[in-house]
């Protein structure tokens, strides 16, 4: 019997629910737009009435406020005209021939739900959503990072507009799927994880809503390098070439044997040159180095490195500025055997150490400018100027010395032939002392 009882109740609780589903599904069908507008701001848009509707003796429309319907229009059929209600009094016309309203010099604020309803009836009543809208300009696009290796992410940006819609196409296509794209929640945001060669392109951003379509592209150059390293890059091809010519130098004055060994003078200017120009590859690959180790982290081998060329370059300016200033005082630098080694190794040896040092930095960078699209950092210009410049100074000592030579060879020739007179006079001057 308790069985029974629960059953009865269950069923009349179920017809109880059912009724309030279609009340429910009724009420939303009534409620739902029957048709869907969009108009761009300042333009007007005309609202039809329901149709297939005979015997019409009343027609109103009405706008949705909040959760109350307040009216528009109410027109009886046979009065001379229709009563119109703010704040759409002046922005209005009323066709009473089929009962459809023209809304003029629409704003922003008359995207709601209209409805028309013939002789208050509601459930035959027309409904329409209206969606005011202003029109998307051109979008700005621009990104914040171009770096290969970084993160980047490209920016759209509409000054004015309703934006509804945005997509990112690269290459007039979809986002390759290879690649990691990453869009914001709105869409006006692409993030790029870390950019690289395969992310070089033109990238387009596509604003739109119900009345309005926009593009922009931007051309995506990914950099090879940054611009620090681009210094790097420049710096070590030049201590590299400064190294090689002070190399040179340093073994033809390695050659001379000690009776053939260039005169004093001579020996002492391209000294100077060439302990200033090891000293000046030096600083550059010094700085060159700091420049590395704060853009790709210390090294244990940069940061030993490092001391190396300080104490390179001050062997190389102390011996440089005593040869200008004071030569004589050099051998008193050199009283001892290890102070010998210090001084007359420290610049042959920057030599070596310039050279492979700044082949593998150049070596590092040109790998890395494999990640990007950009255009290699042409090092042509700077190595060809720096070896003119180089060469240049030893070429005015090398002249220098042949001119020195001859001139000696021209003083030891002047002086055998002033011997030789002498020596041909003195006969002469016995045989005339002769009884």
């Amino acid at each position: 019997m308790l069985i029974c009882f629960f059953m009865e109740t269950l069923g009349k609780g179920c017809t109880f629910i059912a009724v309030l589903l279609v009340a429910f599904q009724w009420t939303s069908e009534a409620a739902r737009p029957q048709e869907k507008k969009a108009a761009a701001v300042g333009s007007s848009v005309l609202l039809s009435p329901p149709d297939n509707i005979k015997d019409i003796n009343f027609i109103q429309w009405e706008y949705l406020n909040g959760t109350t319907w307040d009216f528009i229009v109410q027109y009886y059929v046979g009065s001379q005209k229709p009563t119109l209600y703010a704040p759409y009094e002046d922005r209005v016309i009323f066709y009473s021939l089929n009962g459809s309203l023209l809304l003029e010099k629409l704003q922003e604020t008359d995207s709601r739900l209209y409805k028309a309803s013939i002789n208050l009836i509601e459930n035959q009543a027309r409904t329409t959503l209206l969606k005011v809208l202003r029109p998307v300009s051109q979008p700005q696009i621009w990104s914040n990072s171009s770096l290969a290796g970084s993160p980047i992410e490209l920016f759209c940006n509409v000054p004015e507009g309703t934006v509804e819609n945005t997509d990112w196409e690269k290459e007039g296509g979809p986002l390759p799927k290879e690649r990691c794209y990453v869009p914001s929640e709105n869409h006006s945001i692409l993030h790029i994880r870390e950019g690289g060669k395969l992310d070089c392109g033109s990238y387009s951003c596509n604003v739109s809503n119900e009345i309005s379509w926009q593009e922009s592209s931007l051309n995506l150059t990914i950099v090879s390098i940054s611009p620090s390293l681009e210094h790097v890059l420049k710096m070590s091809a030049v201590a590299l070439v400064f190294a090689l010519v002070s190399g040179m130098g340093f073994f033809f004055l390695c050659c001379q044997s000690g009776n053939q060994r260039t005169m004093w003078e001579t020996w002492r200017w391209m000294n100077i040159f060439l302990q200033g120009l090891m000293c000046i590859s030096s600083f550059l690959l010094f700085t060159a180095t700091v420049l590395w180790m704060q853009r790709e982290g210390p090294f244990a081998a940069f940061i030993l490195l490092e001391f190396l060329l300080v104490y390179v370059i001050i062997v190389t300016a102390l011996i440089s500025a005593t040869l200008v200033c004071q030569p004589a005082k050099l051998s008193g630098f050199k009283t001892k055997a290890w102070q010998r080694v210090i001084l007359d190794s420290a610049a042959p040896g920057a030599v070596i150490l310039v050279v492979l040092f700044a082949s593998l930095l150049l070596q590092k960078i040109s790998q890395l400018q494999e990640r990007g699209c950009s255009q290699t950092v042409d090092l042509t210009g700077y190595a060809v100027t720096s070896a003119v410049i180089s060469l240049l100074g030893l070429l005015t000592l090398f002249i220098w010395y042949h001119r020195r030579q001859g001139d000696q060879r021209k003083n030891k020739l002047h002086a055998k032939e002033e011997a030789d007179q002498e020596m041909q006079q003195e006969p002469e001057e016995d045989t005339l002392q002769q009884p």
